[in-house]
C-alpha cells in the first residue's frame, strides 16, 4: 500500500482500521473461551486482553490526534507552514 503524501491523521486512521480485524480475533477468542479448550482458540485469552487494551488506547490516541488537529486548523495553520 503506497501511504506517500498521507498526513499522520490518516496513517493514524489506517492503522486503526486494519487493527479491527485483530480485534475481531480477541473478542472472537474471548467468547469462544466459555466454550472451548484454551488450546483451540485462536488467541490466547492474555494476549486477547491485551489486545483488547491496546485497541481502546489506540482510539484514546485517534480522538487525541483529532482534536489537537482541530485546534492546530482553528489557528490558522496551513500545510507548508502557512499561517
Amino acid at each position: 500500500m503506497n501511504t506517500k503524501g498521507a498526513s499522520p491523521a490518516r496513517l493514524l486512521e489506517m492503522l486503526s482500521d486494519r487493527f479491527g480485524a485483530l480485534e475481531a480475533v480477541a473478542y472472537s477468542s474471548i467468547k469462544l473461551s466459555r466454550y472451548v479448550s484454551e488450546e483451540e482458540m485462536s488467541m490466547d485469552l492474555l494476549v486477547a486482553e491485551a489486545v483488547l487494551e491496546f485497541g481502546e488506547e489506540l482510539r484514546n490516541v485517534q480522538e487525541a490526534a483529532g482534536e489537537w488537529t482541530d485546534e492546530v486548523l482553528a489557528r490558522g495553520y496551513r500545510l507548508g507552514g502557512e499561517a
